[in-house]
């Protein structure tokens, strides 16, 4: 079983290698800029599993010049600091992407197995390769998300990380507790797709002095 697992994930990591090669990881392809900016308007607030959630930020993601989905960011409550806004993760919390183009959905899974394999030690991320497994079985239901498409993945602790496709749940969730800050990271750690974007999420505007130096 654990080979088969580490066999599905260099499979992942090489077909990642390719993506990110064609652009979808590389530095700068997102702009600091509210999604607002491109005509999408995630509500100020939602409810996830019982809790009222507020939008912390939001960004748009390109590749290239091409704008490709926005994502925004809600938790608990509003903070530019990571540590802040996701609380521990003792409380729900939800990545919410709008599709700009059309996409497969696989493509957006590679960009976050190789993210959480950027932001985690190589012991964290073999101990999270049977979840980047039942990620892929999930993803595989979904197959294409269309412009206008809403892709949800959140959090709701000790029931664990789920996906929804326009409100709608996919797939089972995903309980394995270091999951969805895995996933996380691949927006708002050390390593995220872009620091723009990352910024752009935690609703972060830099002092004066630096804006003028980017």
């Amino acid at each position: 079983m654990k080979t088969a697992w580490i066999g599905a994930c260099k499979g992942w990591m090489a077909a990642a290698a390719w993506v990110g090669a064609a652009g979808l990881m590389a530095p700068g392809l997102a702009w600091s800029q509210s999604a607002e900016l491109v005509g999408v308007n995630y509500p100020s607030s939602l409810r996830v599993g019982g809790s009222s959630l507020v939008l912390n930020g939001s960004g748009v993601n390109y590749r290239g010049m091409t704008k490709q989905y926005t994502v925004a960011l809600y938790a608990p409550q509003k903070s530019d600091q990571v540590d802040t806004v996701l609380g521990g993760f003792n409380a729900p919390l939800q990545l919410r992407f709008v599709m700009l183009q059309g996409m497969r959905v696989d493509d957006l899974g590679m960009v976050i197995m190789r993210g959480i394999e950027a932001n985690s030690s190589r012991d964290v991320f073999f101990k999270l390769i049977p979840s980047i497994s039942m990620m892929g079985d999930v993803l595989s239901h979904i197959k294409r998300l269309e412009p206008g498409d809403t892709l949800a993945i959140e959090y709701i602790p000790k029931r664990g990380t789920l996906f929804l496709v326009n409100e709608q749940p996919v797939g089972m969730p995903i309980t394995e507790p270091t999951f969805f800050p895995a996933v996380t990271r691949v927006w708002l750690g050390k390593k995220p797709v872009t620091q723009d974007l990352k910024d752009a999420l935690l609703d972060f505007s830099p002092p004066p002095v630096l804006e003028a130096l980017r």
